[in-house]
């Protein structure tokens, strides 16, 4: 907990994140999916290529129900904040989820020789957890409106730390007290 000095034993907490009605995580997706596949959508548009639109319609919408159905449409993370530095992580059956998902991408990668497959696969079972110390962090930027606080430590050391409404102050109180807030 925090005391009144703003120091820090530690202080844990679970949020589930709307993955579709979030800003910041609509915001993200955008610029990670949404700019290259708009702009291939442009060029099938022009080259009268309407089938591959009809197929990234069907993608995006399969997309779409999958995180839906298999992540109920959350991304259900757990923060630690400690004297160390800050901890996030994906929630066990989420987690477990995810794991699952990405050793299933990976053998069907390898049975069908895709190897941009097999490599998604590795990659997407990963990041489940970034632990970042305080030594590390480069800057801090907050979004009150949202209740979130952006750390960036190095250049694959970033977390956006999606904070309850009872507990954003004493987070802005501690992260000043470090005075990393810009």
């Amino acid at each position: 907990m925090i005391d009144k000095e703003g120091n820090l034993d530690e202080l844990s907490w679970e949020t589930n994140v709307p993955i579709f009605k979030n800003r910041l995580i609509l915001k993200q997706l955008f610029i990670a999916i949404g700019i290259p596949f708009g702009i291939l959508v442009i060029v099938l548009f022009i080259i009268k290529a309407y089938e591959g639109l009809l197929l990234i319609a069907i993608t995006f919408l399969l997309t779409y129900f999958f995180v839906k159905f298999l992540f109920k449409g959350t991304y259900d993370v757990r923060y630690t904040l400690n004297k160390k530095g800050v901890l996030c992580e994906t929630q066990s059956e989420q987690k477990k989820r995810v794991k699952a998902i990405s050793k299933l991408t990976f053998f069907l990668g390898l049975i069908t020789k895709n190897p941009s497959a097999a490599g998604a696969g590795l990659l997407s079972g990963s990041n489940t957890r970034i632990e970042i110390s305080w030594k590390k962090v480069r800057k801090v930027k907050m979004n009150e409106k949202q209740k979130c606080f952006f750390i960036y430590g190095g250049f694959t050391e970033n977390i956006a730390l999606f904070c309850k409404e009872e507990n954003f102050k004493n987070i802005q109180k501690y992260l000043n007290n470090l005075d990393l807030i810009r």
